[in-house]
């Protein structure tokens, strides 16, 4: 197979494929029309997709995911539900939620928006009599000290990140003001959840409906985020840069041009249809950007930057620091030499994000659940900077060299994966060409991301952060196809994509 062809024919071929969530599946499975459930086969999803255990949620156990997803589902089944099937799920569920709600602090990390959500739809859960705990574990105090981060009159601006989980409101929803926060393309945040949620209050609005509706016929299914076009496009590119082979390989000048247009002042969104730019995509896009040879103005990335710490945010009110934002900013700056005050705010990115190790040992980004992505990450883009930096890698890459598993792959959770077993590869090959490491490592994960790729078909665990688990299908496969051209490229030799007949799951 030839390794460069397939990642040409990738990027050229995005659709936007993502992972089902079973959460925003049962905020729509919760609507009715005519006194009946508005999409059926959805709340049959419901009762088809329980685990054993009475929960919901990504295969990867994460239990803000499951809780927010089984309190969600619990509530869709208890409102919808037709039969006897569905009360026996809703106890399932009950039971699963007293005896896991206290495990949530063992995530590395919460999902997006989950300490506004999590203690409305408790209250809803108890408002309709469900026998669920009774506690939020302290996120009804941390709800009160996110709203006070949100001036009152941006909390429903589609300018402003809360509107893609304004289903938080719950009862205390302003219907118009929620009406006007509705996008151009029907959806209120690109989010189904948010949408569904303004339709639960008594909407009237085919805008919506039409928006819920063209999810499902264009992804196939019920997702978390829709549209997603930039997001998917820079991070494909941005794996794929990873590779060692040059990002113009890759791409044609139709591809450059319509992330040009896209960078305004104010940076670049994860869609042209979602109006909030981050920082994260602004500085990966920059970086690409400027790699291809283009001129970006180096003030579009200062808007992102905090003066005062000399670090980066991805969005505005956010509680937590992005290991990852910063450390994507920290590569932009690489190639951004006209960046003001340059060298200083490499040099505090740097500080910050060794600050940021866990145990001197590995790194963790709230927007993935798994320390391999951030970790690798931060490995390249260190050893990119140089200096001193290369030495402080060693503990990290000592970490990765021993937790692989016998089979070749790496997992932080029950399996291994080849999304994990990508990003470990990826960090190590990059740094074999600092100091060499033990190559029969290198060989054996070269070996099972070869025997277990599948190509365009190929599924993959939810491993990254939203108000659920989620998989950018493509963005992973990016990541595999990157860490086998790396290999290749390290090696001077051609993976065997048919190194066995056994496939093992990815």
């Amino acid at each position: 197979m030839n390794l460069r062809q397939e990642a040409r024919e990738l990027v050229q071929n995005l659709n936007q494929r993502m992972s089902p969530s079973p959460y925003d599946i049962a905020w729509l499975a919760r609507l009715r029309v005519g006194g009946r459930p508005r999409w059926q086969h959805l709340v049959e999803w419901l009762l088809e997709n329980q685990y054993p255990d009475g929960s919901w949620g990504a295969e990867t156990v994460y239990y803000h995911d499951r809780i927010i997803s089984t309190l969600a589902a619990a509530i869709a089944l208890h409102v919808n539900g037709q039969d006897e099937r569905a009360r026996k799920a809703v106890k399932k569920a009950e039971r699963y939620l007293w005896g896991h709600v206290h495990l949530l602090h063992r995530d590395p990390f919460e999902l997006v928006g989950f300490e506004l959500i999590f203690p409305t739809l408790l209250a809803e859960a108890h408002a309709l009599g469900l026998d669920t705990p009774t506690h939020s574990c302290g996120y009804d105090q941390i709800q009160l000290a996110k709203m006070r981060l949100i001036p009152a009159d941006l909390l429903y601006s589609p300018r402003v990140t809360t509107v893609h989980s304004l289903e938080f409101l719950g009862q205390l929803g302003d219907l118009e003001q929620l009406r006007r926060a509705v996008g151009p393309n029907g959806s209120v945040g690109n989010s189904p959840a948010a949408t569904a949620y303004y339709l639960s209050l008594g909407a009237q609005d085919e805008r919506a409906v039409r928006y819920l509706e063209t999810v499902e016929k264009n992804v196939g299914h019920i997702n978390i985020l829709y549209p997603f076009r930039i997001f998917e496009l820079t991070w494909v590119l941005n794996n794929l840069d990873y590779s060692g082979v040059p990002i113009t390989e890759f791409t044609d000048e139709t591809i450059w041009r319509t992330l040009q247009h896209e960078l305004t002042q104010e940076g670049i969104g994860l869609d042209p249809s979602f109006g909030i730019p981050d920082g994260d995509i602004t500085s990966v896009t920059s970086r690409l950007l400027t790699d291809a040879g283009y001129k970006v103005d180096p003030m579009i990335l200062a808007k992102y930057e905090n003066k005062e710490k000399r670090l980066f945010r991805t969005y505005y009110f956010e509680r937590n620091m992005s290991v990852g934002t910063n450390i994507h900013a920290l590569e932009a700056l690489q190639v951004m030499t006209d960046y003001p005050n340059r060298v200083e705010v490499q040099d505090q990115i740097a500080v910050a994000i060794l600050d940021k190790r866990i145990f001197n040992i590995y790194w963790l980004d709230k927007w993935h659940a798994s320390p391999y992505y951030a970790t690798s990450h931060v490995l390249i883009s260190f050893l990119r900077e140089g200096g001193y930096l290369i030495p402080t890698c060693r503990p990290s890459v000592d970490w990765i060299l021993h937790t692989q598993r016998e089979d070749g792959s790496w997992g932080f959770y029950a399996d291994g994966t080849a999304e994990e077993t990508a990003y470990a590869m990826t960090a190590l090959l990059h740094y074999h060409r600092y100091q060499p490491v033990d190559p029969d490592v290198l060989h054996r994960g070269a070996e099972y991301l070869a025997r277990t790729y599948e190509g365009a078909g190929a599924t993959y665990p939810p491993l990254w952060i939203d108000k659920s688990l989620y998989v950018p299908h493509d963005v992973v496969r990016a990541a595999v196809l990157a860490a086998l051209m790396c290999y290749e490229e390290t090696f001077n030799r051609q993976v065997d994509m048919m190194a066995s007949d056994q496939k093992i799951p990815v």
